[in-house]
């Protein structure tokens, strides 16, 4: 079965969730993501990077109780929390030196997406706690154009940070001037920090179960997932 179709028989009620999806998707006049774990496979990599980096440089043993409790941070704060440190500058090089040997990856349906959302007429942003310099580089490596967000916002353009709904304010302010209102815009994120900041700031809220938090854990708090982002293309197409 096509991993795009595993979701629209996992269970009795998904019929139910699978058409609301479809009708957020369909009425938005804005799509916005997250970036690591739901555009990119970042955990896996990042995780066996921030171990090496804490064990080579700080003696510290990083299990992944402490790396789940602190995913989704900002990168600086989480590099604070991680090493135990406050030289945040030194933390930094040490990631950016080895970085490559630790390398993100393009989920398959990424792209797609994202240029399927822009031909049907939505505008697509990126709302993401990573820094700059670090999604240039993802941007970089990865293949990914800016040409494809009408927004991008990063940990450099906002002193607030998810599950802070505050976050949300640029974007916001950027929305409104293309009158677009918080409830016509749907936020697709991997966390249940995103879940939270999102309808926060009266946002929509569709989650992808390509990260730390499983489906069953957003079903628990009642939020609408996705395995992956390729089923709402998949949805909106068998609606059409």
């Amino acid at each position: 079965m096509p991993r795009e179709q595993e979701f629209l028989t996992l269970e009795q009620g998904e019929t139910t969730q699978n058409q609301a999806i479809c009708d957020l998707i369909d009425q938005a006049k804005a799509i916005f993501f997250d970036h690591d774990d739901t555009l990119v496979e970042a955990m896996k990599a990042k995780w066996a990077q921030h171990k090496y980096i804490a064990r080579k440089f700080y003696g510290k043993k990083l299990t992944d109780e402490e790396l789940r409790l602190h995913w989704g941070a900002p990168l600086s704060s989480l590099l604070k929390l991680l090493y135990g440190t406050h030289h945040l500058d030194i933390a930094m090089s040490y990631n950016i030196a080895i970085r490559d040997r630790f390398p993100k990856l393009l989920f398959k349906d990424t792209l797609s997406t994202l240029k399927s959302f822009r031909k049907l007429g939505k505008k697509v942003g990126l709302v993401t706690a990573t820094s700059l310099s670090s999604l240039q580089n993802d941007f970089d490596t990865l293949g990914i154009s800016k040409q494809l967000f009408d927004y991008i916002q990063t940990e450099d353009d906002t002193i607030f940070h998810k599950p802070d709904p505050r976050v949300f304010e640029p974007a916001l302010q950027w929305l409104a001037k293309h009158q677009i209102q918080p409830f016509e815009v749907v936020y697709v994120g991997d966390h249940l920090k995103d879940l939270i900041a999102a309808k926060g700031a009266g946002l929509h809220f569709v989650g992808v179960s390509t990260g730390v938090i499983s489906a069953a854990e957003f079903a628990k708090h009642r939020a609408f997932h996705v395995p992956r982002l390729g089923c709402l293309l998949y949805l909106n197409e068998i609606k059409g």
